[in-house]
């Protein structure tokens, strides 16, 4: 053979450059076996040699090293060859290692070994050396790299003749212990090259890194052959290869020789090794930034290629878009190709031919987590995009791939490619080698686009003659109200009052937005995130787990749904997809969508409702909800002039795209009156709507006033709970893991829980919830109890809402409870649906019940469980309460302390009758706070509580309190919490105070801290007190003067977030005690006064019940049985129906019965007069069966009236444990019965007194009725009924107002009227005391005369003592307010503040001290005079000088100047800071002003 040939083994001769090229020409192989000989020696030709040309390429080191070795062996860090049984087992701490190839610890690999201890080792294994590669070569190897500190590893290509190095693979520090497979794209070589793997140490090396099963793939050139495929493959000149036709002129020698690359043309190919060829940067304003030319990787770590297309190193060029700042996502880089000629001439060429068409070839690299778009375009214009004819999306691998296009067009055209910047930094993409092939350049410009002008037909008005503020309708003559359009109720008969409305469904096919209106904030002129209508045929590669590929209405990729494109926009950003205004709507409206929310960071869907300037989220569900449709609904019931907003967020990333489609409105549409009467089985609403009695008093307004939710009408419904302040009559079991907890608002955890209570559907609505997160684990379970329900409940039936929402709910179970028993009535468990749900369930039981509602968590804290408006509905009774008394007390009554009895009435009224406070320490009470909160309760509705505590120097709360004046005394106040928002309230309040006097006062001490200031709220019943607030610690005195049945709450607010900043001490009530009045001074005009002076509730009079202590109210009451049912059954029997106007109802099972004693003798053994010689009205049981029922109703209706009647009976009910019920309802006309009162059970061996508010929205009727109890002594009687004088008049009987002569004086609160010579004389005499309230001082101008209170104090009128800080401060402070009379004139200096003077004066001299500063050193002072006159405002500044030390003493003269002066006011400020910016502290400050 030639010199530098290689002789095969069987002799032929092959070139040098042939061998290790990874194609065989020697028979057997071996000019590429010695691809394993690290210096090219030969050897004999064999069977061994021809198997050994696959070890060059496939290595396993199972049979040795294949010409990989160590490139500095000997150094004490090396890559050396050998087994897991070779190596010493304690080797680095680390288990046996089993190779690769037959996973076990005989087989082979490298390795490497560290036996030196230098500080720098490094290990590298050299590969064989290979001549070439083909454009699709690949390098597979499997690499292990586990260990504490096992470093990292580099690969790259070392190319004869070059020092650079190209970096082909990396890895860092541990990897697990397992083998990784790791594949290189290798591609085009055209030179010798070989691999080598680098090890480095930095001194401390601990771990295994070893490398196994390498090989290459389609690294061979193609072979020579005699004949190629004529139309479709090049013959290569030299190396007689075939080629495909696409590869010529791509820019890559595919034939070896370079022959496919011959004869082609510059001007259309490119591999930016020179420059840009002959494209160019768009530069028309159609992209944000550029492509960049580059060698090597590009900036950012782990994005972007790493080498090349062409050369396949770092030293070859290529363009690339960077991801990093300033690009922002969804930038874009548009690169423009020179102008090619029309492919086709229409009606002469095909088309598409069959030969010679025009191709588009180049090769991209989309590597990187946050790699967004690479798309190609061609266009016929000189603006704009033109068609979409190919797009990439999302990360492809560091791999260059290549792409060919056809292109068909019958005008000249241009190529852009786009790059578009993903929403992070790992987004780089590149391209390389593009190249054209049969196209023609076209030797001109592209025509600019045609846009055609738009005329605009001039608006036509309708001729109408509709009156101002009505609607015009399309048909002629046709007017509505304004309130009936938008009502999804076409009024006008063309329907026109809708057209422009939100329609009633839309399922958004053929891109129609039925009126459904997209607003988006302008953010960005690019990219705006917004919503659009799409179809899911339009989703491009690699959306398809971002959006649904079927729409939801005909589940088809044809089908329409609304989106939010992610890939638009940036993070935080929203688009509101809205309503119009829509007028009203029906009491049970509501909002059916379905929604798709799938991808890794999707954001967040919001429904808003909006009215006016008002708007808050009724729905919300953030994060990926897996790949499919939901269902949600949105209860939206009764409203007027809102909008329904869809708002949707955009999350961190474009992964995941928020989609709605078929909207619904169900039931909206207003239901009118329909004019006929309601049915018996209809409420008949107040505004004569009929509702379904079923709707009654679900805490939702069916009929449109409100009328169906009135607490009157609803009297009969017991149970009810809507949580807004507490639990009601609901209970938190002791016996389980944690409690169920009331919140207003979202639930703390995202992903779960509803947006807003069901009641409200705001953000200031309660409801019930099981917090799912920590602390609680899985399965830990809260309950909580219902009242206790009589066994005797019938048709009773539980209604209530729930919302179960999110991905780790757990389970809620309902149970009824009786003593031995528990009862499972329904179970849920899982994800039920984003939305408030309504479920209803029987209820009945042989034993008395609870209902009990549990709830369990389940396996993620995004399992939040929420309950609201818990209904029962009439049929379900209340057992009856089981007074638990002490043996020496009557009956209802409790002991006190001392051993005495007192009275439910007794309770909370300021009176002590036990003599020890027994009976008002519960109440909320006058407290000091050092023994506990004196029955002061906290509110199980806030996110905060008033806490009870000492002083602290270093917090917002009081240094000391109030009582004690230290640090050891104790007050309530709002505490700072780490999760506290500002707005959060916090509330305290009392028990129900019977009654308060004429002159009750609330005293109190606040503090707000200048840290950290609240806000203290006083709230008596609905009526609100706003305490004017101080940042010192003030007092403030409320009148509560003739209130009734009252609480008293006080409310702090946090004025930031996190912070509490307020406190409370020393609460006293003041003469707040009831006596007795002069007539007109009882807290309602309508009470009654007793003849000892003292007040009673009108209701309360001639109920044969003495209430008056001296029984006055009882007194000439004959009239009272003249109205209508009154009775006291005294006549005869065959006339009481008659006398009493009362009638047996024709329909029941048997009838009432009068007489003086029962037939079983289990009844009543007397009437219930005083001499017991009467009769009274009672069921015989005996004769009847269990349940039967009697019925006995007021032969004349009563006028309609709501919570102003009340009916007042005896009622008589003992003899057996299986008593059955007793019922009072109103009838309205329709005969829908009411039920307004009902008792059951045992209550003992007397005569029992029952007063009963009847309403009805219309005239009613008043039925009693008995149902018969489990046997024959069940008797149940009634006495003595007699209405109101009220419930005749159907209103409200309220004397005229008192009207005073000019010489006299009207009393504030108090119907009474008093000589003006007797107001503000020094001695009340309005029973409120208000004639001496407000009053001038006896000499006008002056102040009370002072001396009797120490130096910096002022004195009150009533010889009070208050700190001079308070005098004319805004705040009356002193009982009548004097501490603010002649404040003009009266200059009182405020730290900070102002002075006012009224007298005209031209000089005035300041004193100033100030002692005791922290820095105060060279602080400049200055003081700063406004001046109102005639003339104007002015203000002056004059300097006081700079500070020399610690302490300040200064005297400054100012002249006034403007003798039009009426009032000047100065303000001394000093600066925070000093000159050297450290922060200035004062602890004493006096400030004094004297005029000239």
């Amino acid at each position: 053979c030639p010199p530098s040939w290689f002789t095969c083994a069987r002799g032929g001769c092959i070139e040098e450059s042939k061998v290790c090229d990874f194609s065989p020409y020697c028979s057997h192989g071996e000019d590429e076996d010695r691809c394993r000989k690290n210096h090219f020696t030969k050897r004999a030709a064999s069977l061994q040699c021809f198997l050994s040309l696959f070890l060059a390429s496939e290595c396993d080191f199972e049979d040795g090293s294949c010409g990989w070795y160590e490139l500095t062996p000997g150094d004490g860090f090396d890559w050396i060859r050998g087994s897991s049984d070779k190596v010493p087992p304690d080797y680095y701490g680390h288990p046996p290692l089993p190779d690769h190839t037959t996973n076990s610890t005989k087989g082979h690999y490298m390795f490497i070994l560290r036996n030196s201890s230098s500080l720098h080792p490094n290990a590298v294994l050299i590969g064989p050396w290979f001549q070439q590669s083909a454009s699709g070569c690949t390098m597979t190897f499997w690499h292990y790299n586990s260990g504490v500190s096992v470093g990292a590893a580099d690969m790259y290509l070392r190319f004869k003749g070059v020092q650079n190095k190209t970096v082909i693979w990396t890895t860092l520090y541990d990897q697990g212990r397992r083998w990784n497979r790791v594949t290189i794209q290798l591609g085009r070589i055209t030179q010798p090259f070989q691999i080598a793997l680098a090890k480095i140490s930095l001194g401390v090396f601990d771990g295994v890194s070893a490398f196994d099963d390498v090989s290459f793939k389609n690294c061979s050139m193609p072979p020579p052959v005699a004949v190629c495929p004529e139309h479709t493959h090049f013959h290569c000149v030299h190396t007689r290869a075939c080629v495909e036709h696409l590869r010529l002129c791509d820019l890559v020698d595919d034939c070896g020789d370079g022959s496919d690359e011959e004869g082609c043309s510059p001007e259309i190919q490119c591999d930016f090794e020179d420059g840009l060829c002959n494209w160019k940067q768009e530069t028309s304003g159609g992209d944000v930034f550029n492509w960049t030319r580059i060698q090597g990787p590009t900036p950012t770590r782990n994005t972007g290629p790493w080498k090349d297309h062409t050369l396949g190193n770092t030293s070859g060029h290529y363009l690339y878009i960077e991801s990093s700042l300033p690009q922002e996502f969804k930038d874009t880089a548009v690169l423009l190709s020179p102008i090619f000629e029309p492919t086709y001439q229409p009606g002469k060429d095909p088309p598409f031919p069959p030969h010679h068409r025009c191709a588009f070839r180049f090769h991209y690299c989309m590597f990187g987590s946050h790699v967004f778009s690479l798309a190609v375009y061609l266009r016929t214009t000189t603006t704009g995009r033109g068609v979409l004819l190919w797009a990439k999306y999302g990360n492809q691998g560091n791999l260059w791939h290549r792409k060919t296009m056809y292109l068909h067009s019958a005008h000249p055209f241009q190529i852009l490619i786009e790059g578009t910047v993903g929403d992070d930094f790992e987004g780089d993409i590149a391209i390389d080698d593009l190249s054209f092939l049969d196209c023609q350049l076209f030797h001109g410009e592209l025509p600019s686009p045609i846009t055609p002008p738009l005329t605009t037909p001039a608006p036509t008005a309708i001729p109408n003659n509709c009156p101002e503020g009505q609607f015009v309708c399309g048909t002629h003559s046709e007017c509505v109200l304004l309130s009936q359009v938008c009502d999804f109720k076409q009024d006008c008969s063309d329907g026109s009052d809708e057209t422009n409305c939100v329609k009633e469904r839309c399922n958004f096919e053929g891109g129609v937005s039925c009126g459904w209106t997209v607003v988006s904030p302008s953010f960005s002129v690019n990219h705006v995130f917004r919503w659009a209508a799409d179809q899911g045929e339009s989703s491009h590669n690699g959306e398809q787990n971002h959006r649904p590929t079927n729409d939801h209405t005909l589940n088809s990729p044809k089908g329409w749904y609304m989106y939010a494109d992610s890939s638009n926009g940036g993070y935080g950003q929203f688009s509101d997809l809205q309503t119009p205004v829509i007028s009203s709507t029906a009491p049970q409206c509501t909002l059916i969508f379905w929604y798709h929310m799938s991808g890794f960071t999707v954001g967040t869907l919001q429904v808003l409702f909006r009215h006016k300037n008002l708007t808050h989220v009724v729905w919300s569900q953030t994060g990926n909800q897996g790949n499919g449709w939901k269902r949600a609904e949105v209860f939206l019931g009764l409203s007027n002039d809102f909008q329904v907003v869809f708002r949707a967020k955009r999350g961190i990333s474009y992964m995941g795209d928020v989609v709605i489609d078929d909207v619904s409105f169900r039931d909206c549409s207003p239901v009118l009156p329909s004019g006929q009467p309601c049915t018996s089985e209809e409420f008949a609403c107040a505004n004569s709507h009929c509702i379904p009695q079923d709707n009654l008093c679900d805490f939702i307004n069916h009929c449109g006033d409100n009328s169906d939710e009135d607490p009157f009408i609803c009297k009969g419904f017991s149970g009810r709970c809507n949580f807004e302040f507490d639990l009601c009559s609901w209970r938190q079991c002791r016996q389980d893991d944690f409690d169920w907890l009331i919140k207003a608002g979202s639930t703390p955890t995202l992903g779960t829980g509803p947006s807003s209570d069901h009641t409200l559907r705001d953000p200031t609505g309660h409801y019930l919830y099981l917090e799912s997160s920590f602390p609680q684990a899985v399965g830990d379970a809260a309950r909580v109890i219902g009242p206790l329900l009589s066994r005797r409940s019938s048709q009773c039936k539980m209604r209530f809402y729930y919302h179960m929402s999110g991905d780790g709910i757990g389970t809620l179970s309902v149970f009824a409870k009786t003593e031995e028993s528990l009862h499972l009535l329904l179970n849920l468990t899982g994800d039920q649906g984003n939305y408030w749900q309504m479920k209803e369930l029987q209820l009945s039981s042989s034993a008395d019940f609870q209902v009990v509602f549990e709830g369990k968590v389940g396996r993620s804290e995004k399992g939040d469980i929420c309950l609201d408006d818990i209904t029962f509905s009439p049929g379900c009774l209340l057992s009856p309460t089981v007074l638990v008394t002490d043996r020496f007390c009557p009956p209802g009554a409790s002991v006190c302390g001392k051993g005495s009895c007192y009275t439910p009435e007794q309770m909370c009224d300021f009176t002590d009758d036990c003599s020890d406070g027994t009976d008002e320490e519960d109440c909320g009470t006058s407290c000091s706070f050092e023994n506990g909160r004196c029955g002061w309760k906290s509110s199980l509705a806030d996110n905060f509580d008033w806490a009870l505590g000492t002083g602290s120097l270093q917090s917002i709360r009081p240094p000391y309190d109030h009582t004690l004046m230290d640090d050891n005394g104790h007050f309530v106040y709002l505490e700072a919490t780490p999760v506290g928002l500002k707005g959060d309230k916090a509330h305290i309040r009392s028990s129900v105070w019977k009654e308060s006097s004429a002159v009750c006062k609330l005293s109190f001490w606040y503090y707000l801290s200048h840290k950290a200031t609240g806000t203290i709220r006083l709230l008596i019943k609905v009526e609100r007190v706003l305490v004017e607030t101080r940042r010192k610690k003030l007092i403030a005195v409320v009148p509560l003067r003739n209130l009734r049945n009252f609480e008293v709450i006080f409310e702090g607010i946090r004025s930031r977030d996190v912070s509490g900043g307020a406190a409370l001490d020393d609460l006293e009530y003041i003469d707040c005690a009831p006596s007795a009045v002069e007539p007109g001074r009882c807290p309602a005009a309508t009470d009654f006064v007793c003849e000892s002076g003292h007040c009673i509730e009108s209701h309360l009079v001639c109920d044969n019940k003495a209430d008056c202590a001296d029984e006055s109210d009882e007194k000439d009451c004959d009239y009272i049985f003249g109205s209508p049912g009154a009775c006291g059954f005294n006549m005869e029997d065959d006339r009481w129906e008659q006398v009493c106007q009362l009638s047996q109802d024709p329909d029941d099972d048997f009838d009432w019965r009068i007489g003086h004693k029962t037939e079983t003798g289990v009844g009543p053994q007397s009437d219930h007069s005083p001499d017991g010689g009467g009769n009274f009205l009672y069921i015989h049981s005996a004769t009847q069966r269990e349940g039967d029922v009697a019925k006995v109703t007021t032969t004349n209706p009563f006028p309609a009236s709501i919570g102003l009647c009340h009916l007042r009976f005896w009622f008589f009910m003992y003899g057996s444990p299986k008593m059955g019920t007793l019922k009072v309802y109103t009838v309205g006309a329709n005969g829908t019965p009411l039920l307004m009162w009902a008792t059951t059970g045992n209550h003992g061996n007397q005569w029992t007194y029952a007063n009963v508010v009847l309403s009805n929205t219309k005239d009613f009727r008043v039925t009693f009725q008995a149902e018969v109890g489990g046997d024959m002594w069940t008797d149940i009687a009634l006495d003595d009924i007699s209405y109101t004088a009220e419930c005749v008049v159907g209103g409200p009987l309220t004397p005229q107002p008192l009207t005073c002569d000019a010489d006299q004086f009207q009393c504030t609160h108090s119907f009474q009227c008093i000589p003006k010579t007797w107001w503000c004389d020094g001695s009340p005499d309005c029973a409120d005391q208000s004639d001496e309230e407000r009053c001038p001082t006896a000499l006008p101008g002056t102040v009370p005369p002072q001396g009797d209170c120490p130096d910096e104090n002022f004195q009150c009128s009533d010889l009070r003592c208050l700190p001079a800080l308070l005098r004319c401060d805004g705040v009356y402070d002193c009982p009548n307010g004097e501490d603010e009379h002649s404040c003009r004139e009266f200059m009182v200096p405020l730290l900070f503040g102002n002075i006012y003077c009224v007298s005209l004066r031209h000089f005035v001299i300041i004193n100033v001290y100030m002692g005791g500063g922290i820095n105060m050193k060279k602080s400049l002072m200055y003081l700063r005079m406004n001046t109102w006159g005639k003339k104007g405002t002015h203000q002056q500044t004059h300097s006081l000088g700079e500070t020399k030390n610690e302490s300040i003493n200064l005297q400054h003269k100012v002249e006034l100047g403007d003798s039009d002066l009426q009032m000047y006011k100065e303000e001394f400020k000093i600066p925070l800071r000093n000159q050297q910016g450290e922060k200035l502290e004062v602890e004493k400050y006096e400030l004094s002003f004297r005029f000239l």
